[in-house]
């Protein structure tokens, strides 16, 4: 059987070749080199996961020749503890046990490619030969025909096809259906009952009924016959895929049943103007064959087959069948066509020969009264010269007859002895009909090694079901929200797993009955296979026709085989059941180790809350000691609290040994004029009666809280605080500063409008938002020097667990999950959007499908992000046949250019390699087929801020980065000739730039941002903030452009 889920093998053809693809280590610092390591451990295992075995093994290997590397450096001697701290050894070990398994598997396959090919080869070759023989046979044929005065009509060869058709089995379609890299069509000529009660669940197969396929049958004609969807892939594919397969039920080989023989005719001689590409080929063992090794590929395995009332197969007549019965007549048989066989031989009584026949046919398959004689002959002999007559044209077979080891024995018998008291016969010329004559009585030992057989396989599928039950069950009991269904869930997967244990119980016993069986039957059949020709041959019968032993030897070799194909199908079975087992052991650890250290990480969180508990608790006991020895003197027992406004709570908040919370601005500066006039003496009184007007908004708790910025405190210009690195967090400083330097953007979020904007029913209830906004607050203060975004990681980390740890990510896809987080967090669109409609604007136009498609975008995305990064490409595809045009507007945030060589280029040149036409294939909506097409994009709406990422990292096996100078302006920025109509933004400018420096296995992010204030550019280094001369802007490291349209006119010292 094939093995499900498993990628194709294609980067090498063996071990060794594969093993060459694991390049050497370059020599680098040792945590930069753990740094690598870990970056191609987790790269592995995601490989592994859709099992890629090929680049699992070269990226394990590689990981393991980095550990290499590491441990014979010298600073890993002198800090061992340090590296396998950092390293694991544990994990280590798993790797190259996991190597190992790799190894041995692709071994295995490689091993089955070869010889697979070379399988090919050598049925190639017996193809070959076979039409050798069959060219001769005709030629034999022809001249016997030629002296019989007939003639026999040779099948021409046409359409490229002859009526050879040959067989395929089933493993070759499977791996048809796994490679795709060869087309097939399958032509299933069951009944249409049949076919709609069970088919195979694959591509390209048509059902064509047995019941229309009648000799002289054209080709044109079945396609009529044909529901509309099955004629038109028998109309346009079946002369041009690689493979044209034929299934009925259960034929194994030629010669063909009657529908087959059509269906190959209608295609071999009734079709014209056709030139076929593939022969036509036969699935060996049918449907049936396919369903019992490919189930799940099957829509129905246990599908009955119903029994064809136009097509009956033709029974074999067997030989006591053509015995007259007891009121016909004796048989005729002239003297010419006889025999003399000049032996001693008893005397017949034919009258018995009706009543010996009717038993024989009751017990067909029971031979012990074959040596009893006195049921067919008289106990008397005649004397010596007495002939038996017997017809030349018989066939004496020892399988299904039993008058053929009678008649060697009566060759002995000597004159007027009784049957009974016959002299013995020497043990050597009695060994080979006693084999025989045992391989009779011990056919019903074989018809149960069958029969063992058959529910052995059925004992094996239903185990191999039963663990696929509970695997869909052990998933639903993951996702499941609630305990009590986890519990119920719970106890069907036990239940499931005693069906599964008894089921294998009762396979190893059947096993073990199978064994013995099938033991004696091989036995028995070595010692016929020793004895039965030499024994034959020293007896005298060169005047009696000898038993057809070409024939047994030939149903021999037939029976034997049958019994191991099904053995194999049995133990492919018990493996692929052994596997799945195997893989829910390994699953289960997985859960366990996964269940253990989110147990480790969840104490680890409630250690650390209980210890913020109690700061907290020791904090208000503090402030409740400090608030009552203030208490004013005079004022009775009653402790009043101040208002903040008043002068009397000034003592209070001045004598407080509080710190002030940095997460936003100073508040003491930013107190309005009402604040600054204070209240006097007099406490104010308010109207409870009265109720406000208007409900008041919401407000998101989130904005109030304290934050942990961690702040270094330090007069700085505005918008000029670095960023501490938290742990490798150098790629999300480099994309928050860019995006703080993003005037619409800084604007919103330091006037407060985004909290009215806030959507709760968000993936991430809005709390991205809220900490992008108080981040973006605390850098704008002007009062520290550098803070950490530790609420903001982690918020982030809890909407993308990759983000969680401190590992290095890409600044791009940081940048992508960002915006798509905020603009959730803050889309006026609330609740389930509406699904996008498919675009078909063959008859407006273009101005009207694309006020179309943007009035469906506005129903489902309105926020600040979409308004300022949102654009809309338009795509042209013109049909090179037909000219016919087919149009779609497609939205877009972010452009990711890709390099059209690996020299030096400009901006611009990425820009037209983006945009330049394109051939492509395409089924034109006209024409209805596949056709060369031209396609052209271009931009319909560019947006305010424009985003251009330069796509400098190649993921393959190797993980290459392209470190092409990239000459980008720095003003004037024209994207006029790539828009298809006139724009109100067309001229950029750069504001922002993320750079990488390093390679892909390990590297830094740094931002160059233009300040809106004075024009300057600064360089942002984590925490580090410096100007920079705009000479020094363009650099190999750039990876994130950053363009403003020149006409936007934000000032953030407006709203400062």
């Amino acid at each position: 059987m094939g093995e499900s889920g498993l990628h194709r093998l294609y980067l090498a053809k063996s071990l060794k070749e594969l093993n060459n693809q694991v390049h050497e280590i370059p020599r680098a610092s040792p945590k930069l080199l753990v740094n690598t390591a870990q970056r191609v451990l987790k790269e592995a295992q995601s490989v592994d996961k859709i099992k890629d075995e090929e680049k699992a093994y070269i990226l394990y290997m590689r990981y393991f020749s980095i550990v290499l590397t590491i441990q014979k450096h010298a600073d890993y001697k002198k800090n061992k503890k340090y590296y396998d701290a950092l390293l694991d050894p544990k994990m280590t070990a798993k790797v190259i046990n996991r190597a190992e398994e790799l190894q041995k598997s692709l071994d295995r396959r490689y091993g089955f490619t070869s010889d697979a090919i070379k399988a090919e080869k050598l049925e190639q070759d017996k193809r070959a030969l076979e039409k050798l023989e069959q060219a001769e046979r005709e030629k034999q044929a022809k001249k016997a025909a030629a002296r019989a005065k007939t003639t026999t009509i040779t099948p021409a060869v046409t359409n490229g096809l002859t009526e050879d058709g040959g067989c395929i089995s089933c493993e070759k379609l499977y791996s048809l259906m796994k490679e795709r890299c060869s087309t097939y069509m399958i032509l299933d000529a069951r009944s249409k009952e049949d076919f709609s009660e069970s088919q195979m669940v694959l591509p390209n197969i048509i059902n064509v009924p047995e019941e229309i396929l009648n000799p002289g049958l054209t080709a044109g004609r079945i396609g009529s016959e044909l529901e509309e969807s099955a004629c038109s892939l028998w109309v346009t594919q079946r002369h041009t895929v690689d493979y044209l397969i034929l299934v009925d039920w259960e034929t194994e080989k030629p010669p063909l049943p009657l529908p087959l023989e059509t269906l190959i005719d209608a295609m071999v001689k009734w079709d014209p103007g056709k030139q076929y590409k593939s022969r036509p080929w036969v699935l060996q063992g049918g449907y049936d064959m396919w369903r019992l090794m490919y189930p799940m590929h099957t829509t129905n395995p246990r599908a009955e087959r119903r029994t064809s009332a136009t097509m009956k197969p033709q029974e074999p007549v067997s030989p006591f069948l053509m015995t007259p019965s007891p009121t016909s007549q004796k048989p005729q048989i002239s003297q010419a066509d006889t025999r003399t066989i000049p032996s001693v031989v008893p005397t017949v009584n034919r009258t018995l020969k009706p009543t010996v026949v009717e038993e024989l046919m009751d017990n067909k398959n029971n031979n012990n009264n074959i040596l009893d004689s006195s049921r067919v002959y008289n106990n008397t002999v005649t004397p010596e010269g007495s002939p038996i007559k017997v017809p030349v044209d018989s066939k004496l077979n020892t399988w299904e007859t039993k008058d053929s080891n009678k008649l060697l024995d009566l060759q002995k018998i000597k004159p007027t002895a009784k049957v009974d008291n016959m002299p013995s016969v020497p043990n050597r010329s009695l060994k080979p009909r006693e084999l025989l004559a045992n391989l009779a009585t011990k056919k019903v030992e074989m018809e149960e090694e069958q029969e063992l057989l058959e529910e052995s396989m059925k004992v094996e599928e239903d185990t191999l079901k039963k663990i696929e039950e509970m695997e869909a069950m052990t998933t639903q009991r993951e996702s499941a929200r609630d305990e009590q269904s986890r519990i119920q869930l719970r106890k069907t997967e036990d239940r499931l797993q005693e069906e599964i244990d008894k089921l294998q119980a009762k396979s190893s016993e059947m096993e073990d009955r199978y064994n013995k069986i099938h033991k004696q039957n091989e036995e028995l059949w070595r010692m016929v296979n020793q004895v039965l020709s030499g024994q034959i041959s020293n007896l005298n019968l060169s005047s009696v026709p000898q038993p057809d032993h070409d024939a047994d030897t030939q149903l021999q070799k037939e029976e034997q085989e049958s019994l191991r194909k099904q053995e194999g199908k049995r133990k492919a079975l018990q493996e692929q059941v052994e596997r799945m087992r195997k893989e829910r052991k390994e699953k289960e650890m997985k859960l366990k180790e996964q269940a253990e250290k989110e147990k480790i990480i969840n104490e680890q969180k409630a250690r650390e809350a209980e210890i913020e508990r109690r700061k907290l608790e020791e904090r208000r006991s503090r402030i409740d000691g400090e608030s009552r020895s203030h208490k004013a003197k005079g004022t009775g027992e009653t402790y009043t609290a101040k208002l903040r406004g008043s002068p009397r709570s000034s003592p209070v908040r001045g004598g407080s040994n509080l710190k002030r919370s940095h997460s936003a601005f100073n508040l003491s500066q930013l107190e309005d004029d009402d604040d600054k006039t204070g209240f006097g003496s007099v406490m104010p009184n308010f109207d409870r009666g009265l109720k406000p007007l208007v409900a008041p908004q919401r407000r998101n708790i989130n904005a109030a809280r304290q934050r942990n910025f961690e702040p270094k405190y330090g007069s700085v210009p505005l918008a000029k605080t670095g960023l501490k690195n938290l742990g490798n967090t150098c790629y999300m400083n480099s994309i928050i500063q860019c995006l703080n330097n993003t005037t619409p953007l800084v604007k919103y979020f330091i006037e407060g409008t985004y909290s009215d904007d806030i959507n709760p029913q968000s993936k991430c209830r809005g709390e991205i938002a809220e900490e992008v906004g108080a981040v973006i607050r605390a850098l704008w203060c002007g009062q520290y020097r550098s803070i950490a975004m530790w609420d903001l990681k982690t918020a982030v980390g809890r909407c993308h667990k990759p983000f969680q740890g401190y590992d290095q990510h890409d600044s791009h896809e940081f940048l992508i999950k960002l915006m798509d987080w905020v603009h959730e967090d803050i889309n006026k669109v609330i609740g389930k959007k509406p699904s996008m409609k498919e675009q078909n604007h063959d008859d407006l136009p273009d101005y009207v499908a694309a006020e179309k498609v943007m009035e469906e975008l506005k129903r489902r995305e309105q926020s600040i992000v979409s308004t300022l990064f949102h654009g809309l490409h338009r795509s042209s595809i013109v049909c090179g046949t037909c000219s016919h045009r087919s149009l779609t507007f497609e939205p877009f945030c972010i452009l990711s250019l890709s390099f059209p060589s690996s020299n030096r280029c400009t901006l611009r040149d990425l820009l037209h390699h983006y945009y330049k036409e394109s051939n492509i294939e395409y089924k034109c909506s006209k024409c209805k087929k596949l056709r060369n097409c031209i396609r052209k994009l271009d931009i319909w709406k560019l947006p305010p801020l424009l985003i251009l990422h330069l796509n400098r990292f190649e993921h393959d096996v190797l993980m290459k980065k392209k470190q092409n100078f990239v000459d980008f302006p720095l003003d004037n920025l024209d994207l006029t000739k790539h828009c298809g109509i006139n724009n109100r933004y067309t001229n950029f400018e750069l504001y922002g730039v993320s750079n990488h420096y390093g390679t892909m296995d390990g590297g830094h992010y740094t931002a160059f941002c233009k300040s809106s204030l004075n024009k300057v550019w600064n360089k942002f280094d984590d925490h580090e903030v410096y100007e920079l001369s705009p000479g020094n802007v363009k650099s190999s490291a750039a990876y994130l452009l950053f363009y403003e349209a020149t006409n936007v006119n934000v000032k953030v010292n407006n709203f400062m």
